[in-house]
């Protein structure tokens, strides 16, 4: 199978819309060393070339993992009682802390525009904080409103051959 498609420009404003219109991502980890893997919730806002960021704690479980190996996947679903309303973004992509010192000041903006509650009760614990940020290269949008199993799948850089919608998981 090739590698899928990189993201078309008319899926942009919908991930956008959709990626703007959740609060929380779930990010999936694993230590280098004990290969345990780790699950986390996390608030997250994300910026127009689909950077996810948010805040942790680097002694958390999983920002040791990212210490360890920079790969992660993630998750952003909205939450459902009905399998006709199944719709989210699976991604696949390198984690980091944020080092540069302007682009933890964009961080700051996007994460403090989704979620004003930052500015008004923890900007001195925010900006004492370490931002993260997961740089994707492959996601899959899927869409059970458009029909049960609706997905395609795309990367964010480089060229690729033509998928179809129903684009199958990359394999190992």
């Amino acid at each position: 199978m090739g590698k899928p498609p990189p993201l078309p420009d008319e899926m942009r404003p919908l991930l956008r819309n959709f990626l703007g219109g959740q609060s929380t991502l779930a990010l999936a980890t694993a230590g280098l060393n004990d290969g345990r893997p780790q699950a986390a919730p996390l608030f997250f806002a994300s910026d127009d070339t689909f950077n996810l960021y948010w805040v942790s704690d680097p002694d958390s479980r999983h920002s040791r993992n990212l210490e360890d190996w920079s790969d992660v996947a993630a998750t952003v679903y909205v939450h459902t009682w009905d399998w006709a309303d199944i719709k989210g973004v699976q991604i696949e992509g390198a984690a980091m802390p944020v080092t540069d010192d302007e682009e933890r000041q964009r961080a700051l903006a996007v994460y403090s525009a989704k979620f004003p509650f930052v500015n008004e009760r923890f900007s001195d614990l925010i900006a004492a904080s370490v931002f993260y940020v997961l740089r994707p290269r492959w996601l899959r949008w899927i869409d059970n409103e458009r029909r049960f199993g609706y997905q395609q799948e795309f990367t964010l850089s480089g060229d690729s051959e033509p998928a179809s919608d129903d684009t199958q998981p990359l394999s190992s």
